[in-house]
């Protein structure tokens, strides 16, 4: 991560987003949410109150299943209630108890809420029908004569409480009887309050003389009230129960505020704690990965425009997204298929460009090489030609006007010859030449061209032998190959001793798919640092040679752009009689 780069640059603006937008999360649960909840919970519960007391007016359920009901509601919204009546005696209070029927056939209400093992009393599994053996005692509160379970034992099962160390055993009492119907909390939902629910109807009834005016008005109250001794806050709530306009019942509800503070005073720690260790970490660890995430096609297309840049258009890549970095991605890819097609275009006529300069280029060379080598080379028999003419033009001797005229004659047709052979090479080293490439028979070729120089050999008493492979077909251009051939047997005749054999031998290579033909004649030998140099035009030390045999100095110069033009090797060597030149074609597979 660059220190000024965009990844660096988005990771410290996450950062302190996260951290600003934690900060203002944990400061609304420090300070508002608490008040918040409470706010709604007093609402919320005030609504139920209201909703309780309308449908108890309104008797819409039995007025024995008034303590069934109140079970439900206490259950649901975990609160303490109680109806009481105008002058505070309760009526309906808490709703747990056991209605047994004892064996002496008198009912018995048993109220659970001061029974010392309250959790083991919802998990014993009492059902109506059960036969049952309660020791407690009868206590009187408000004018009631209630009984306070201690032991309670199923037949068949172990018992479960136990007689507190302070009870007055003397007033311990043991009843037995059957279960006809009974209202336990439900496991993990009871709390013991029901003293300070005791506490609560006596200090708050009778009601105080500015809320009884107000609860008479038919309006409904709540207040925080901190029990003196255990030192609990709870939240009162007296709603009016009222029939034809009239107050006839309070319903009375006591819900407490410890359990909440000490759970947002819990959260409190918790969030403390885990702002300083795991939030701080993990802020860091999301805004690294979110600016990284971020940032990865931003950076994608950086390398892409650096590779463009560079005039690199390969493996740009585009970005597999249908926002707006896709969409510029995929504009970065056209431009670059773009660019790249129109620079391979450019390139491609620069090239041809420069060989079309090449060409030109060549070409007046070929063209300055070809004026300088006529005026060089026809200066000579121009010389000669204009000699002899003014001879004749001076009244020379009859008998040497007729060697005159041959003379000018065999200058002339040198002249012409030279000529015809400096255009040939010229056009074959301006690639002007195409080849006409085709199947032919090296021996039938052979045969032509012996029959051509038959009377140039014949006339220094030379004989042309074919020998070698004759059933040999190479692919060529047969009317060049022909010309090699009429060079070499010219060059042969030329040079070679007077009276002496001429050989053209054809040799097939099957493994490397080539004839090789060479004419080889008897004579003075070739030194051997010219023998690669004697291809050159107008060689001098040849040309000498040439002039005297009557060459124009071109004809090897001819067979090397002929065969260079086939792509096939050609040479000259000495042999212990004279001299061989030779040249290969190719041998296509037989099908």
């Amino acid at each position: 991560m660059k220190p000024r780069g965009i990844v660096f640059k988005l990771f410290v603006a996450n950062l302190v987003f996260y951290i600003v937008f934690f900060a203002a999360v944990v400061a609304g649960h420090f300070w508002f949410f608490e008040r918040f909840y409470q706010h709604e919970r007093t609402t919320e519960l005030g609504k139920k109150l209201a909703s309780f007391a309308s449908d108890y007016t309104q008797q819409k359920w039995p007025a024995e299943k008034t303590p069934t009901v109140m079970g439900s509601f206490i259950t649901q919204n975990h609160v303490q209630m109680a109806i009481l009546d105008t002058d505070g005696e309760v009526r309906y209070d808490n709703p747990f108890r056991i209605q047994l029927s004892t064996d002496a056939g008198q009912p018995l209400s048993i109220a659970v809420s001061f029974f010392p093992d309250m959790s083991a009393l919802t998990a014993y599994g009492l059902q109506p029908g059960d036969r049952i053996t309660v020791q407690g005692e009868y206590y009187v509160e408000q004018g009631h004569s209630l009984f306070s379970p201690y032991v309670i034992r199923k037949n068949g099962s172990p018992e479960v409480g136990s007689l507190p160390y302070n009870a007055n055993r003397e007033g311990v009492i043991e009843v037995s009887g059957t279960i006809d119907s009974l209202l336990l909390p439900a496991p993990g939902q009871w709390n013991n309050r029901e003293g300070i629910m005791a506490a609560a109807l006596k200090v708050w009834f009778p009601l105080p003389a500015e809320y009884n005016e107000q609860v008479n008005r038919g309006e409904a109250f709540h207040m925080e009230w901190k029990e003196p001794i255990s030192g609990v806050h709870n939240l009162v709530f007296v709603q009016p129960i009222l029939r034809d306009g009239k107050v006839i019942e309070y319903l009375f509800a006591l819900t407490p505020l410890t359990q909440l503070g000490e759970a947002f005073g819990a959260l409190e720690v918790y969030y403390a704690f885990f702002s300083i260790t795991g939030a701080l970490l993990l802020i860091v660890v999301l805004s690294f990965l979110f600016s990284k995430m971020v940032s990865r096609p931003l950076l994608q297309l950086n390398r892409n425009a650096a590779r463009m840049a560079k005039l690199d258009f390969t493996a740009i890549s585009s970005i597999e997204s249908k926002d707006e970095l896709g969409s510029l991605s995929e504009s970065l890819v056209s431009l670059s298929s773009n660019l790249d097609r129109t620079l391979k275009e450019l390139q491609l006529t620069n090239e041809k460009l420069v060989l079309e300069m090449e060409y030109k280029s060549k070409m007046e060379e070929l063209q300055k090489r070809f004026v300088s080598d006529a005026s060089h080379e026809l200066k000579t028999p121009i010389s000669v030609v204009k000699g002899y003419a003014e001879g004749l033009l001076d009244q020379i001797a009859e008998n040497k006007r007729e060697r005159y005229i041959r003379t000018i004659l065999r200058e002339a047709d040198r002249m012409e010859k030279l000529v015809l052979d400096m255009l040939e090479l010229t056009r074959l080293e301006a690639g002007a030449v195409k080849l006409h490439g085709e199947l032919f028979s090296v021996n039938e070729l052979a045969l032509e061209s012996m029959e051509k120089m038959k009377q140039l050999a014949k006339a220094k008493r030379m004989e042309i032998q074919i020998q070698g492979d004759r059933n040999v077909h190479a692919w060529a251009d047969p009317e060049k190959i022909e010309q090699v051939l009429l060079n070499y047997l010219s060059n042969a005749i030329r040079n070679g001793t007077e009276g002496s054999p001429i050989q053209i031998l054809i040799q097939h290579d099957v493994q490397k798919q080539n004839v090789c033909v060479s004419v080889e004649n008897e004579g003075s030998t070739i030194a051997e640092h010219e023998l690669s140099l004697i291809w050159d035009r107008f060689y001098r030390e040849e040309d000498a040679r040439s002039r005297q045999a009557g060459g124009t100095g071109l004809g090897l110069s001819i067979v090397k752009e002929i065969m260079q033009l086939h792509q096939q090797s050609y040479g000259a060597v000495n042999t212990p009689n004279g001299v061989r030149f030779y040249f290969t074609l190719n041998v296509p597979l037989e099908g």
